[in-house]
């Protein structure tokens, strides 16, 4: 028997959790995606359907799958398509519910209340979408909180794709994902959302786990081609930020990789909007004597004797006596700083986390 039963009261409208699969087996997965549909069943909320589209699994994924669809959690579709962002399209056609939840295989639920939590929000604020904080789970154990953010949309840290709930008209009348974005459509999606002006509502519960490390997190290079060039186009265009302005923008690499005087440039040209104190903030506190300055500092004793020089080259400083003698060299890399003593030894290292 169907633990969720599509119901006719508009208290409670169908929702469909939409999960892509593929050979999950052969890629030691199979654990994360029992996880997952576990929690999908074990939601609070009465009226959950949950889609599964397989990419035509060859590994014993599908046999694992089948199981749950005989016991009614799931409804299952397997067949070739053209990699996640398809799945997720063929899912959206097919969904049934009033809103629609993207769930990837390797994350879950971690509390039952949140479908519930987030249609009590969308539906008393007759809102397009929702979005909420997640949980990031590491593969060291390491467990941290992503706070879902919308002014920090610019900068592709604005909030987790699996703790939306979108209007699966929404989702149609926007064509789903668009393919030609091939690791971050999900980024694209969201920006669009923004962009078209549907109405969002911040759900302030974290109940999705997110673990780091999925598909885009190995293909970095590309992910940020991708969200910068969706940004521009739909949104950087029109409030006078040029291609490269957002690609440099993107996970704020512009601090590591400008001079200090382009990095000022850039930070008063992002708009309040879009997190100007935030970013400026990051700057002042990831890269606190600025960016790739050419320039020696010279520091003279008495207006005339040079005693102390701090020279900057490729992402090192060097702090030197007399100009002479190195006396401490400190790397900067994303936010990460090593201090050695001597240029050689190793004293301190600070990062930089979420």
């Amino acid at each position: 028997m169907l633990k969720h039963m599509e119901q006719k009261n508009e208290s409670t409208p169908l929702v469909t959790v939409i999960t892509a699969t593929y050979n999950l087996i052969e890629n030691k997965r199979a654990k994360f995606i029992i996880q997952c549909l576990g929690s999908v069943h074990n939601q609070h909320y009465s009226n959950i359907e949950h889609i599964v589209i397989d990419g035509a699994s060859n590994d014993g994924t599908l046999s694992l799958l089948k199981e749950y669809e005989s016991q009614g959690w799931i409804k299952l579709f397997s067949e070739p398509d053209a990699g996640i962002y398809d799945a997720m399209n063929k899912g959206i056609l097919k969904a049934n519910g009033k809103y629609i939840s993207i769930l990837n295989s390797d994350d879950f639920f971690h509390d039952p209340e949140g479908i519930a939590i987030s249609v009590k929000l969308l539906e008393e604020n007759d809102a397009d979408y929702s979005y909420a904080d997640a949980r990031v789970l590491k593969k060291s154990g390491r467990k941290f909180q992503w706070k879902g953010d919308l002014s920090k949309l610019l900068v592709g840290e604005h909030y987790c794709h699996q703790t939306m709930l979108v209007k699966t008209e929404v989702l149609r009348d926007m064509g789903g994902f668009d393919l030609s974005y091939r690791v971050s459509a999900d980024s694209d999606l969201m920006i669009r959302l923004y962009a078209l002006g549907y109405k969002h509502q911040y759900v302030p519960h974290c109940f999705v786990t997110y673990r780091y490390g999925g598909y885009s997190f190995h293909y970095d290079a590309q992910s940020r081609k991708d969200h910068s060039t969706s940004f521009f186009h739909h949104i950087g265009c029109h409030i006078g930020l040029s291609e490269d302005d957002c690609f440099q923008l993107w996970q704020l690499k512009f601090i590591t990789e400008q001079t200090y005087k382009e990095q000022l440039a850039l930070v008063h040209k992002v708009p309040e909007e879009f997190g100007r104190d935030y970013v400026y903030a990051e700057l002042k506190k990831r890269n606190p004597l600025g960016g790739k300055q050419p320039e020696k500092k010279r520091y003279y004793l008495f207006g005339f004797i040079p005693v102390f020089q701090v020279s900057f080259q490729k992402n090192t400083y060097t702090y030197s006596l007399f100009g002479i003698f190195e006396i401490l060299n400190v790397t900067c890399f994303n936010g990460k700083w090593n201090y050695k003593l001597l240029g050689v030894i190793p004293i301190l290292k600070v990062k930089y986390c979420k």
